[in-house]
């Protein structure tokens, strides 16, 4: 099936009614974890019987999906979704707060959806005297990948705290290295033990004397 397309399925009601069913989009893409809608119109040439019964299945997991059932309508409007009626949605178990359906249109929505979500999936529109089936393909991708642009600015701040400790080891070493150094390379006879030291034997030989 062509993406963009419009595909068109239509049945007669009587000799003179016809039901006119539209895929506006197929097949449809989503992203993981947002939500997908496979959309679908419905026209009817003149107002639909007291019963009106629309039915999404997904083929590729073979499981029905949701029914959408109008009962006991009434009323001259052409637009079914306008026409006062009894209604009901009933959503299979595994769907159960996933799948919806649009009252207006008929599309399905799948809210988060998921890869295992993705293939074909049927509509089947019945009532009194009226019956047509379409198909829509669902395609899901994954979700779209963060942007470098945080990752760059954490990486660039963490660079901070370990500059500045380097550059405080580099401090550290330098005094170490000039106490050091001092005290390697210090002249003896600045040292203050050993003028104490030259002073002892000269006060010996005084009192010797």
């Amino acid at each position: 099936m062509i993406a963009g397309a419009m595909l068109l399925f239509s049945a007669f009601l009587g000799a003179s009614s016809t039901l006119l069913l539209a895929i506006p989009e197929n097949p449809v893409h989503a992203i993981a974890n947002q939500t997908a809608v496979l959309p679908v119109s419905l026209r009817f040439s003149t107002p639909p019987g007291e019963f009106f019964h629309l039915k999404w299945d997904f083929l590729s997991g073979h499981r029905p999906v949701l029914a959408y059932v109008l009962t006991k309508c009434s009323g001259g409007a052409l637009e079914w979704w306008q026409r006062s009626c009894q209604r009901s949605v009933r959503v299979a178990e595994e769907y159960q707060q996933q799948a919806n359906v649009s009252l207006q249109s008929g599309s399905l929505v799948i809210q988060c959806v998921q890869p295992a979500d993705a293939g074909t999936y049927r509509i089947t529109v019945r009532g009194l005297d009226v019956f047509v089936t379409a198909e829509v393909n669902l395609t899901v991708t994954g979700a779209a990948a963060p942007t470098n642009s945080g990752g760059m600015n954490g990486a660039r701040f963490s660079l901070v705290p370990n500059t500045v400790r380097l550059g405080l080891a580099g401090l550290v070493l330098c005094v170490l290295g000039l106490i050091v150094g001092e005290a390697v390379y210090k002249p003896a006879g600045c040292s203050p033990h050993h003028l104490e030291g030259s002073q002892e034997p000269r006060a010996e030989l005084e009192t010797l004397d």
